[in-house]
């Protein structure tokens, strides 16, 4: 439709004489009765055959198959006659062309109605065209961090570290110096260790409400409003910080690294998204990522059996669902422990057999968050704020638990 004739649709809408309208559009009367005649008959004739569409159309539902992720599509309906045109298609189809056009299609008679089949395309808009592009085409970029860690001079015996520092919450309120408060307890653990035993492998948990909300109204996962001191998008950063410094840090001291991954009640989609970006931003032959998104987690050395979790779903039978859904690894193993948070609190709870040889022993550790007026007004004050590490021998197990405390 050329402009003028657009125009002169729109002064349909008004009503007036027509000469009224075509001094406002500055044009002849005679001009403007000749045109409006023609958008009348046009838009008689549109109806008209809308109308035929409609009773030749069977009542039958259209089927469609819709691909999301490749932006295609097929849809198939039956008619009681042929149609002729591509406008057809897309009206008996009931092809939306402002999202989707038609790039094939084809008629097959059978008896006396025709079976129409199309195929479609989803029509991309600009930006939608420019961000696929930019991550079809985007190489992350990797940080290199040495292999050779600092030797033990005095102890050459393996020994395995576990250092889980869940429930730190960046971004929660009051938690001001939590950037500090994790960079020293880091710093203090693991140089301690190091410096009394020689450390084969480490275990990093990550998660496991690192981040204190997950959307960006401030809100758990869940929609439980929080006290912040931040939005979601700057704890991101300060938590993405973090810890890509610690597993860097933490490299150095141990031959392999192992970084978990462990989703909290806070933060399962922004600390899942962290954890993956981490690991296409490390480059290290000597780190493992186990960056799954699995509710528990188990991982053997020697004969240690280390299971991970948030501790948000509770059960009196974690023994029993480890045994079960981890036969293998349990059956290889008499030293078996599970890292857990969530209570922001220090405990142990130990099922052993008789003779004490063998058994499962559940750790729930502390936090280094600060406590928020949820926690003061339920009560759950009190707390060490402080961090352990867990070192182990190959065949005996736990021998030795060091403590930080955060001032």
């Amino acid at each position: 439709m050329t402009n003028i004739k657009k125009q002169i649709s729109e002064t349909l809408k008004w009503k007036k004489h027509p000469s009224y309208c075509a001094a406002k559009l500055n044009i002849t009367e005679k001009q403007y009765i000749k045109i409006k005649k023609q958008i009348l008959y046009e838009r008689k004739k549109h109806k008209k055959k809308e109308k035929h569409l409609q009773d030749v159309s069977l009542d039958v539902n259209v089927t469609e198959a819709i691909d999301l992720e490749n932006g295609t599509g097929k849809l198939s309906g039956t008619f009681n006659h042929e149609p002729k045109s591509a406008e057809e298609i897309i009206f008996l189809l009931k092809i939306d062309t402002n999202k989707w056009k038609l790039s094939q299609y084809w008629n097959k008679q059978m008896g006396d109605h025709w079976r129409v089949s199309a195929l479609i395309s989803q029509i991309k808009n600009p930006e939608q065209k420019f961000f696929e592009n930019l991550l079809e085409n985007w190489i992350p970029k990797k940080y290199k961090i040495s292999n050779s860690p600092f030797r033990n001079k005095y102890n050459n015996d393996p020994h395995c570290a576990v250092i889980s520092l869940q429930d730190i919450h960046f971004g929660k309120e009051g938690n001001d110096t939590i950037d500090k408060d994790f960079e020293d307890t880091v710093k203090n653990l693991v140089q301690r260790a190091h410096a009394i035993h020689h450390i084969e492998k480490m275990y990093f948990v990550v998660g496991g409400d690192l981040i204190n909300m997950d959307t960006f109204s401030g809100t758990t996962t869940g929609g439980t409003p929080l006290d912040n001191c931040m939005g979601a998008t700057e704890a991101y950063i300060q938590a993405f910080d973090a810890m890509h410094w610690a597993i860097t840090y933490i490299k150095s001291f141990c031959e392999e690294l192992v970084v978990v991954y462990v989703p909290g009640n806070h933060d399962r989609l922004s600390s899942f998204h962290l954890a993956h970006a981490l690991s296409q931003s490390i480059e290290c032959d000597n780190i493992t990522w186990d960056v799954s998104y699995e509710e528990r987690k188990v991982h053997v050395w020697k004969d240690n059996f280390n299971a991970f979790e948030h501790g948000d779903k509770r059960s009196k039978n974690n023994p029993l669902i480890f045994a079960s859904e981890y036969p293998k690894q349990w059956g290889a193993t008499t030293n078996r422990t599970l890292f857990k948070g969530h209570i922001h609190t220090d405990r142990k709870v130990e099922y052993m057999t008789s003779n004490e040889t063998a058994g499962f022993i559940e750790k729930t550790l502390p936090s280094l968050g600060k406590a928020d007026y949820y926690h003061h007004s339920n009560k759950f004050t009190g707390n060490r704020r402080s961090g352990k590490l867990e070192i182990q021998h190959p065949t005996m197990g736990n021998i030795c638990v060091l403590t930080y405390q955060a001032l």
